[in-house]
C-alpha cells in the first residue's frame, strides 16, 4: 500500500464520511476488497469504535476476516455493508467487473464505495497484473453494475497515478464535507510536558520572524502565501495582500487590512475551491504547517505549481537542536518533527533548485527559490519518496550541527530578496533565477571575505 493511496483514502473519509450520518451511527460495518495487509491498510481511517472492519481476500492473513472461496463471491447478504473499500485490488483481478458488481450488491443504498486503482506504473504481479483504469474506465464500470458515480479524481502523484472513484448505488444530496484536523498538535506546547534541557535547546542568535520581517521589508511582494497561520505572528509581518491556511487557527495579534486567513488543511485548500482565493501568483511562501515529512513535501509541491519562478519559499523548522526534536510523534516542547527531511529530499531530487540554509531561532529556516511550475519530478517520485523517508530517523550531524548555513544577519539574505525584486518583473526562467542568485550569494560572500581581511 504506497502513501499516496492511504491520503486518497483519507480523503473520500474527509469528504464523504466526516460528519455524516454514517459516522454518528452506532455500527457502520466497513468491509475491505483485497484487505490484506500488504505494507498497510486502510484500518486506521475507521478507527473509531463504531467501525467494523472486515478485510476480505482470497487467503488467510493478517488483517483477512472474510476468506472469499470464489473471488467474484462476497459470502454477505445483500445490502449489509455500509462502505466498501478496494486499494490496489482491481489491477490484480482477472475479471474485475464481476468483482465490482458485488461490492455493488453487498453495499446499502445510502453507503459508499471508494475504490482506488492504479493509472499508471510498472508490472507488479501479484500473482497476476492485468489493468490500468483511466475516469472512463470507472464511468463505464457504474453503467455494468448498475451503480452511480458520485466522485472521480485521477492523482497526479507517481509511479501509480492513482483513480479514486465513490460509488454508491443511490445518489441523494450530501452534506458539506468538513476537513479534517491536523493529526498533529501545534507548537505550543501547552499539553507536552518538558523534555530534558538539553532536549530542548534551541539555536540560532536571529529569531525566524526577524528573518521573515527582513525578507517582507526587502522583496516587498505584492502577495504573500502563509500555510500555518496559528496565533498570526508572522502573517502580521506582511505588508500588502496575504492569504494564510491554517486549519485551527487562532489569531492573537492584528493582522493587516489585506490579510485573509481560510480555516481549512493546506490539502483541503490546494483541492479545493478555496484554491481560488489566491488572485495572482504568491511571490513570497512561508511554509510552517503539519511538522511531518510527507505533508511539508506536499504543501511545497502544491506551492511550486502556483507561485512565480521569481517567488521564494521559505520553510521553517529544518534545524532540529536534538533528535528528539524530529520525533514524528511529539515528545517534547520544542518540536520540529521531520521537515528536516524536506531539504534533504530537495537536494536528492531537485538539484535544479536554489536552496539556501539560514541558522535563524528556534529550528532553522530553508529558502527556496527557482520554481518551476511545469517540473513533475517530485510528483512522479513522490511514492518511493515517501516510503523511504515517513519513517523515524535520527537527523544526520550536518543537520543537527546546521553545516554550511548562513547567518541569520547574513547580508545575503538581502541581496537574494533585492535581487528576486529586480527580475521579477521581467518574468525570467527558473534556471535563470537559480544563477542570478548564486551569483548574488558568491558576491556577497566575496564582500565579506574583502571587508574581514580589511
Amino acid at each position: 500500500m504506497h502513501p499516496s493511496s492511504i491520503e486518497n483514502m483519507w480523503k473520500c473519509y474527509e469528504r464523504f464520511v466526516r460528519g455524516s450520518k454514517l459516522e454518528a451511527a452506532d455500527k457502520v460495518i466497513v468491509l475491505d476488497v483485497g484487505g490484506a495487509d500488504v505494507n498497510g491498510s486502510y484500518r486506521d481511517i475507521f478507527d473509531g469504535p463504531q467501525f467494523v472492519y472486515l478485510g476480505a481476500d482470497l487467503k488467510p492473513g493478517d488483517g483477512v476476516a472474510v476468506v472469499l472461496q470464489d473471488p467474484y463471491r462476497i459470502p454477505l447478504d445483500t445490502s449489509s455493508v455500509d462502505i466498501v473499500v478496494s486499494g490496489q485490488m482491481l489491477e490484480h483481478c482477472e475479471f474485475f467487473w464481476l468483482s465490482f458488481a458485488e461490492m455493488v450488491r453487498v453495499v446499502k443504498p445510502e453507503g459508499f464505495i471508494f475504490l482506488i486503482a492504479p493509472s499508471a506504473g510498472p508490472i507488479h504481479a501479484y500473482p497476476v497484473d492485468c489493468y490500468r483504469f483511466y475516469p472512463d474506465g470507472f464511468r463505464a464500470l457504474a453503467k455494468y453494475a448498475n451503480s452511480e458515480v458520485v466522485d472521480i479524481w485521477l492523482d497526479e502523484r507517481g509511479p501509480w497515478n492513482d483513480l479514486v472513484g465513490v460509488f454508491r448505488r443511490h445518489l441523494p444530496p450530501l452534506p458539506p464535507a468538513k476537513p479534517r484536523p491536523e493529526r498533529s498538535p501545534g507548537l505550543s506546547g501547552q499539553s507536552i510536558p518538558p523534555g530534558s534541557p538539553d532536549e530542548e535547546r534551541t539555536r540560532g542568535e536571529v529569531g525566524y520572524l526577524e528573518v521573515l520581517a527582513t525578507i517582507h521589508r526587502d522583496l516587498e511582494p505584492a502577495l504573500y502565501l502563509e500555510i500555518g497561520v496559528r496565533h498570526g505572528d508572522s502573517l502580521s509581518l506582511a505588508r500588502r495582500d496575504a492569504v494564510g491556511i491554517d486549519p485551527a487557527p487562532e489569531i492573537k495579534r492584528d493582522l493587516p487590512a489585506g490579510a485573509s486567513v481560510v480555516p481549512l488543511t493546506s490539502d483541503a485548500f490546494f483541492d479545493g475551491p478555496s484554491r481560488r482565493r489566491l488572485t495572482g501568483a504568491p511571490n513570497l511562501v512561508f511554509i510552517d504547517g503539519m511538522h511531518l515529512f510527507e505533508q511539508a513535501l506536499r504543501d511545497f509541491m502544491q506551492v511550486e505549481r502556483v507561485s512565480a519562478s521569481s517567488a521564494l519559499v521559505v520553510i521553517d523548522d529544518v534545524f532540529p537542536s536534538h533528535p528528539v526534536q524530529a520525533c514524528r510523534s511529539r515528545r517534547t516542547r520544542v518540536w520540529t518533527g521531520d521537515v528536516w527531511k524536506l531539504y534533504v529530499c530537495l537536494q536528492q531530487n531537485r538539484p535544479d533548485l536554489f536552496l539556501f540554509p539560514v541558522d535563524a531561532s528556534p529550528a532553522g529556516l530553508l529558502l527556496v527559490a527557482g520554481l518551476d511550475a511545469k517540473n513533475r519530478v517530485l510528483w512522479e517520485r513522490y511514492n518511493p519518496i515517501v516510503r523511504v523517508m515517513a519513517q523515524d530517523s535520527d537527523p544526520p550531524p550536518e543537520i543537527l550541527g546546521r553545516t554550511g548555513a548562513y547567518s541569520g544577519a547574513s547580508p545575503a539574505l538581502s541581496r537574494i530578496s533585492a535581487t528576486l525584486k529586480e527580475i521579477g518583473r521581467a518574468s525570467p526562467s527558473p534556471r535563470e533565477v537559480v544563477e542570478r542568485l548564486r551569483t548574488a550569494v558568491a558576491a556577497s560572500s566575496r564582500a565579506g571575505t574583502s571587508q574581514g581581511s580589511a
